[in-house]
């Protein structure tokens, strides 16, 4: 009877998990994936600010996410871009359209009911001068009230501005744990370490982030945000312990999420 109580709970638990699409952290990402047939709408939001001089960046990515089995699911992105920066010629202002991008995520491993959760993610983004292609491996667990996650990315982009192709490698690490105060509302911090390698004869650029983060659900919505203060440069440090280049002083992501 005992055993039969624990299969029980563990499979609740794993059911409970599997069928919530929220995310309780911006940049780190959880084995979940939706449900079959389940659809949802995620505007996201990452302002950037502060560099060597004035600057702030706003990047708008609109996702359209799809069950389509129990372990699968896929994505399109609308990707936008906004940028204000100081120039030798003054302030100036743009607005871009970045493209588009195709997500792809499988899930081999439940972060409740297994050792750990695992999943396999790919994307794809295609624009007018560039094209990406990143891969990561996701790993969390779930453990009472306490919910822990690791990614490892490695990205390829190609760039058609110049001549020739340049070619760009970016490598990241992203680690993350909450406590859940309430069954909807985590409270926790997320660490992220994001390195760029660019064209030969430029140099490595490297940063690491760290900062709070807040998850809160309804049956129907969700929404995540936190506020990443750049801690050092890991590598090409260009303002005292930081690089100011490549990366901001801080970086604040809100994600909302709403099923149709």
């Amino acid at each position: 009877m005992r055993h039969a109580f624990r299969a029980f709970l563990i499979l609740a638990l794993s059911a409970a998990v599997a069928a919530a699409s929220e995310r309780h952290f911006t940049y780190t990402y959880e084995s979940a994936v939706l449900r079959p047939g389940a659809r949802e709408l995620e505007p996201w939001n990452t302002f950037r600010l502060g560099q060597s001089d004035f600057y702030s960046r706003l990047d708008t990515r609109l996702e359209a996410e799809l069950g389509l089995t129990d372990r699968l699911q896929t994505s399109l992105y609308l990707n936008l871009k906004a940028e204000t920066a100081d120039t030798p010629q003054g302030r100036s202002s743009s607005t871009e359209l970045e493209g588009i991008s195709s997500e792809w995520k499988m899930k081999l491993s439940d972060p409740v009911a297994d050792r750990a959760g695992v999943a396999l993610y790919g994307e794809l983004s295609a624009g007018p001068s560039e094209v990406e292609l990143e891969g990561k491996l996701i790993l969390d667990k779930r453990v009472g009230r306490f919910l822990g996650a690791l990614n490892l990315v490695a990205e390829h982009e190609w760039s058609f501005e110049e001549p020739e192709t340049e070619r760009e490698k970016t490598f990241e690490l992203d680690a993350a744990g909450c406590w859940f105060l309430t069954s909807r509302l985590t409270a926790g911090l997320e660490l992220r370490s994001h390195t760029v390698v660019p064209p030969q004869g430029e140099p490595t650029r490297s940063a690491l982030f760290l900062g709070p983060t807040v998850s809160y659900a309804r049956q129907s919505w969700w929404v995540a945000a936190s506020v990443l203060p750049q801690l050092r440069a890991l590598a090409g440090a260009s303002d005292g312990h930081l690089d100011l280049v490549e990366h901001e002083r801080v970086e604040v992501r809100v994600l909302f999420g709403l099923e149709f």
